[in-house]
């Protein structure tokens, strides 16, 4: 059911205008608040945009522990966008591998999702989050591809 749900949100994102690799600021946003470990280091944030007219409505953030090569990723709604934010889902995979790692498709999560933790020392990650909001219409998703490298 998650890989089903998680190969939609994919496959809706590529068709959407595939991976974007744009950042974005953290203003009017759910609290960037480190759940992944003292040990874990905030490295960016990257935009998660609506599925029809593409403005922000949440923010994937991702961490890095050097000492053991994981990444951590968090996706969370932006609230100055968008209200009633649930089923926020998000998952991360080592760039080149099929092993995604994911929560919260299928939930029902108001603040956000994660943590989710892929090793990729020496390698690049992939993730994508997404959610909806302001029922019924409001949904967004974006994945990015090769980031994070190291």
């Amino acid at each position: 059911m998650i890989k089903k749900h998680l190969a939609a949100v994919l496959a809706a994102t590529v068709l959407a205008g595939g991976f974007v690799g744009l950042s974005a600021g953290a203003a009017h946003a759910t609290d960037r608040v480190n759940k992944c470990g003292s040990a874990y280091a905030f490295k960016k944030s990257w935009s998660i945009k609506d599925n029809g007219d593409a403005h922000v409505v949440g923010f994937i953030d991702i961490y890095y522990n050097s000492a053991n090569g994981y990444n951590c990723a968090i996706a969370r709604g932006n609230d100055a966008t968008v209200t009633n934010h649930h089923e926020i889902f998000i998952a991360i995979r080592r760039s080149g591998t099929n092993d995604w790692i994911d929560d919260g498709a299928g939930s029902n999560y108001t603040q956000y999702a994660g943590p989710v933790y892929a090793y990729a020392k020496g390698a690049c990650i992939d993730f994508v989050g997404g959610l909806k909001y302001n029922e019924p219409s409001g949904q967004g998703a974006s994945g990015y591809n090769s980031q994070h490298c190291g």
